[in-house]
């Protein structure tokens, strides 16, 4: 198929890059035989403008190219949203340097091709690749599903979570203010479920979006742990360290925090301790609780989605990998230790920008 036959349900594309008409001929020719639509494109801005039109499954670049070489354009095409976890196959007329190697590797080049270019090792890559973006697609429309089926939820819980408020404030009996009580943390509980089901669709598509702006990290703390102190009275320590000012999403922060301060309690016992200081040029941020360590197996896991302990009988499993995915979107870390002498303790570090 070629650039021609686009539209609904097309089958999905591949981006071919090179300055010379003759080898796109060639690469056409080669994958003519795969259910893939090839799109050409004759020079690194045009490939550009290519990957602003659309999504591609993989790209196949040139390295040597005029004003704009395979490097610079792989470079620029990284910046494109769409094309951020896109693979990349370079094709070039010489072997690659090992340190020239390592280099793309972290900009997303998956491979690289020597030419001539043997038709089966080139067919055979593609194939690879294009099975996985597939069952990449067939994920994301999984989490489209889990998006709206969230978002429809959220209706009728605002009006349970609404209808106990106004019970509550009633004259009702000490029995019946117990059970608004009860119904509202429900609600609580299951809107916590739903932003956390939100948020996995959302790192489905992507790393999650970060709004940075200048902040400080221990005034955060100090919010989150006044919050809790109100709800969980004489069951939170704060205290805080340094300079803890810079650039961050302090909404994304305050989900990843609160959530650590929520499982503390969750699953702890007597007081989970928040700490905030500077630290060699990051900002390190630890949540601490006693009680019995987590399990050495679901040490492995905790971080990923839907996993939970086995006596665990509240929540889905996605708030420690919220946790995870609002960390790792700040380029920072998180780690955690457990043992029956010391307790729990999850460590968030967070690169300082100015």
């Amino acid at each position: 198929m070629t650039d021609a036959e686009i539209g609904e349900g097309a089958a999905p594309a591949v981006l071919a890059v090179d300055d010379y008409p003759v080898n796109l001929l060639a690469l056409s020719a080669i994958l003519e035989s795969l259910p893939i639509r090839l799109v050409t494109a004759g020079s690194g801005r045009a490939a550009i403008a290519r990957a602003q039109e659309q999504e591609f499954g993989v790209i196949l670049l040139d390295v040597m190219m005029p004003e704009m070489d395979g490097f610079e354009t792989l470079t620029r095409l990284r910046s494109i949203p769409a094309c951020h976890e896109t693979p990349v196959i370079l094709l070039t007329a010489y072997e690659l340097a090992p340190d020239a190697v390592a280099q793309l590797e972290g900009m997303g080049m998956v491979d690289y091709i020597l030419k001539p270019i043997a038709p089966v090792i080139l067919k055979s890559k593609i194939s690879a690749l294009m099975s996985l973006h597939q069952r990449g697609e067939a994920l994301a429309a999984k989490d489209r599903h889990i998006a709206m089926l969230a978002h429809d939820l959220q209706g009728p819980l605002m009006a349970i979570g609404f209808s106990a408020d106004r019970l509550a404030r009633g004259t009702l009996d000490a029995g019946l203010k117990g059970a608004a009580d009860r119904i509202r943390r429900g609600v609580e509980r299951m809107t916590e479920m739903i932003r956390n089901l939100t948020d996995h669709a959302r790192a489905g598509r992507g790393a999650f979006p970060v709004a940075s702006e200048r902040m400080d990290v221990g005034e955060l703390c100090r919010e989150i742990s006044d919050e809790f102190r109100e709800r969980e009275p004489g069951r939170v320590d704060f205290g805080a360290a340094g300079d803890l000012v810079g650039e961050w999403d302090r909404n994304r922060l305050y989900q990843a925090i609160a959530n650590l301060l929520t499982n503390a309690l969750r699953y702890g016992e007597g007081k989970a301790v928040l700490r905030a200081r500077q630290a060699d040029g990051t900002v390190e941020v630890s949540v601490h609780n006693d009680g019995p360590p987590i399990p050495e197996d679901l040490l492995r896991t905790i971080f990923k989605p839907f996993e939970r302990g086995a006596d665990s009988r509240s929540g889905l499993g996605l708030g420690l990998y919220i946790v995870h995915e609002i960390v790792k979107a700040h380029h920072g870390t998180v780690e955690v230790t457990s043992t029956a002498t010391d307790g729990t303790t999850f460590v968030v570090r967070l690169p300082r920008r100015r």
